[in-house]
């Protein structure tokens, strides 16, 4: 039956031709076909223990406006959603870094439901290369990620950590004071005072362009390390790193920083200890990051002073039901509108999900690295993602190519923060 598109998820509907409302992953593992790659999801997912958590990947979305449902695709064929990917060998990740730049920025066909899984094939040393792309109104990257872990080995029996970084525990408590409505003016108030920031990776027309970029897998070791060292959480060393490597960035290409990076950065509210299904659970949070010259110490305890104040107000809730409320009482284009207002105040969407800490494998194939993308929307063109996965930790960037010609410098910067880490 049809289900009614909650304005969590509805928000996401809301693409454009310079910026697809996609969240993008690559994976790594030992070499793997496609049969066994499409018997494992339609077991593993359709059929498993949690298969009742997924079942939106069967649906596409009918109707316009606040009357859009999720509704049965009719045609629904697991091969059209996983597919091996036509054309010439990628023989190597340069190639594969390529190849997903370009596919980014491409939309699926709205009349089935909007994800895909590509098999890219063969790129050395006997591993295999997979794409992941679905649509943000499925779910948010904590839902992709629990889907992921669901369709891996062994995944009946691994625990969901529900290692949120950013997650405040009391917004279950929260949500029924009285202080939600006495907060909430003032903070949609200075939301919409501030000034948005303009540099050079903020501020010109987006060309809808996308390229993508990551670093290799790095040491989580070296972040908690820093974290032990200057009384932090492993996300602020981390959003501390991200913040260098934008300042770093914009030093050496001339250009001029702003005064400090406001950012979107993603904040769950699921009760803790909820296990992820399809659906958007999170408040797209702004937070300042300091920008310019900084020892690191001193950066990552101006980040840990922003974090620690987010974390006591009352931001996340109210960010969460105020867009709830412009989707639910207000026409499209006008709740569109005031929510694209405030998120181009933003120079990126940086968000940071921690995965299981222990190995993991599909079919018995070794899952040797997961990267993943996020989307941004109005008329930001740059996101920045991390996560962290057995022991490893890594970035990827995408960005429009009008504001960062090559992600791949971007990525340099920040590898270069996570060395400067180890001399803490």
């Amino acid at each position: 039956m049809a289900e009614r598109i909650a304005p969590s998820d509805a928000i996401w509907l809301q693409d454009s031709d310079t910026n697809p409302m996609m969240i993008n992953a690559v994976i790594v593992t030992d070499r793997l076909d496609l049969q066994v790659l499409r018997g494992a999801f339609r077991r593993r997912i359709f059929a498993g223990a949690q298969a009742g958590r997924f079942e939106r990947l069967r649906c596409r979305v009918a109707g316009t406006g606040h009357g859009r449902t999720w509704e049965p695709d009719p045609d629904f064929d697991l091969a059209r959603h996983i597919v091996a990917r036509a054309g010439k060998a990628l023989a190597s990740m340069e190639a594969v870094r390529g190849y997903v730049g370009r596919e980014v920025s491409r939309r699926l066909d709205p009349a089935h439901p909007m994800w895909q899984i590509q098999l890219l094939g063969d790129v050395g040393d006997d591993a295999s290369a997979i794409l992941v792309r679905f649509h943000h109104s499925i779910g948010d990257g904590e839902a992709l990620v629990f889907l992921l872990l669901a369709l891996m080995d062994g995944a009946s029996e691994r625990r969901w950590n529900g290692a949120v970084p950013g997650h405040v525990p009391w917004l279950g408590r929260l949500l029924k004071g009285a202080s939600i409505q006495l907060r909430a003016p003032g903070i949609l108030l200075r939301r919409l005072a501030w000034s948005p920031d303009r540099s050079r990776v903020h501020g010109p027309a987006l060309s809808g362009r996308k390229q993508v970029a990551w670093t290799a897998p790095l040491d989580l070791e070296v972040v908690k390390e820093a974290r032990r060292r200057t009384g932090a959480t492993v996300n602020d060393v981390l959003m501390a790193a991200v913040s260098g490597a934008l300042s770093r960035y914009l030093a050496r290409s001339g250009a001029k920083a702003p005064s400090r990076f406001l950012v979107s950065m993603p904040v769950n509210v699921r009760a803790p200890g909820t296990l992820p299904r399809c659906g958007n659970r999170f408040a797209p949070v702004p937070l300042e990051l300091p920008a310019g010259s900084f020892p690191l110490a001193s950066r990552i305890r101006r980040v840990k002073a922003r974090m620690d104040e987010m974390k006591r107000g009352a931001v996340p809730v109210v960010v969460d039901e105020l867009q709830r409320s412009l989707l639910t009482f207000l026409p499209e284009a006008l709740s569109r509108g005031v929510i694209d207002f405030l998120a181009n105040k933003c120079t990126a969407v940086v968000t940071n999900v921690a995965g299981p800490r222990e190995e993991l494998a599909l079919k018995g194939r070794r899952v040797r690295s997961i990267v993943f993308w996020v989307p941004q929307r109005a008329r930001i063109g740059l996101g920045i993602s991390i996560l962290s996965l057995a022991g490893k930790v890594q970035l990827g960037i995408i960005a429009d190519k009008a504001l960062v010609p090559d992600p791949r410098v971007l990525v340099r910067a920040f590898e270069e923060q996570f060395e400067a880490l180890k001399s803490l």
